[in-house]
């Protein structure tokens, strides 16, 4: 049996569902017999009927010389539905193109760098997991500025390990310049790197580029880390070591 709940669900309030299913019920009726049928005031009714005409659910009708109400058939909900989906994808449309007009405006001023602090050793030893994290999602060159006697400080083998696997498992490729006193790293396939003196060129901070984000690490007596996410701020620090790997050629 259908109940007023559903009517509901269709989208008409409480008192135009009662009004709705008692024309149903009668082949016609006039305002003041919808009142006294449904219980509701008749100047409330007029106003339902007034609704549920804008909402093609009922029409007037002329029975001898009284205005009548009839329901129109609830294969209508149907059409009224059609009319909104339609309406919906239009809207859909129209915030797209406003969203894609949005997007081009970002380009052009530039986004509003999103910055996060991490303070401590394990703090910094998260940032670097979360860093390592995101490669398997956004592939692509990696930049980086270290020393590397003050990495092995902080950072456990097993950490260091992990970053390199991270880069070979999403052929993430590093382009780097360190320090490392009287070490030297080699290259590996996926790597092309950079080794400055310590005593001319002294780096005291791990710097880390991915994508538009910079996650900047200082390793000395103080321990923290800031992750900058900012597309103009990360290609300026790509160029700059782009630069540098450009002037040994």
């Amino acid at each position: 049996m259908i109940h007023k709940k559903h009517l509901e669900y269709l989208g008409l309030s409480d008192k135009e569902a009662v009004v709705y299913i008692e024309l149903l019920r009668s082949d016609s009726l006039s305002g003041i017999e919808l009142s006294r049928a449904t219980n509701i005031k008749k100047a409330t009714v007029y106003l339902i009927i007034d609704s549920l005409i804008s909402k093609s659910l009922i029409r007037e009708i002329k029975v001898g010389k009284r205005i009548h109400f009839k329901a129109e058939s609830p294969d209508q909900f149907k059409v009224i539905f059609d009319k909104k989906k339609y309406e919906l994808e239009s809207q859909m449309k129209n915030i797209q193109e406003i969203i894609f007009e949005l997007k081009s405006i970002e380009r052009k001023v530039g986004q509003k760098p999103s910055v996060t602090y991490y303070e401590g050793k394990e703090a910094v030893r998260e940032s670097l997991h979360e860093y390592t994290g995101q490669m398997g999602y956004s592939p692509g060159d990696d930049y980086g500025i270290y020393s590397y006697d003050l990495i092995e400080k902080i950072f456990s083998k097993k950490d260091i390990e992990e970053i390199d696997n991270k880069r070979i498992e999403n052929n993430v490729k590093f382009k780097a310049i360190y320090t490392g006193g009287n070490k030297f790293i080699p290259n590996k396939s996926n790597q092309e790197l950079i080794k400055i003196a310590q005593d001319k060129f002294p780096i005291e901070s791990e710097i880390l580029i991915f994508n538009d984000e910079v996650r900047i690490h200082t390793l000395g007596k103080d321990i923290f880390g800031i992750a900058i996410k900012n597309k103009e701020f990360a290609t300026t620090m790509k160029s700059l070591i782009d630069y540098i790997f450009s002037l040994r050629k």
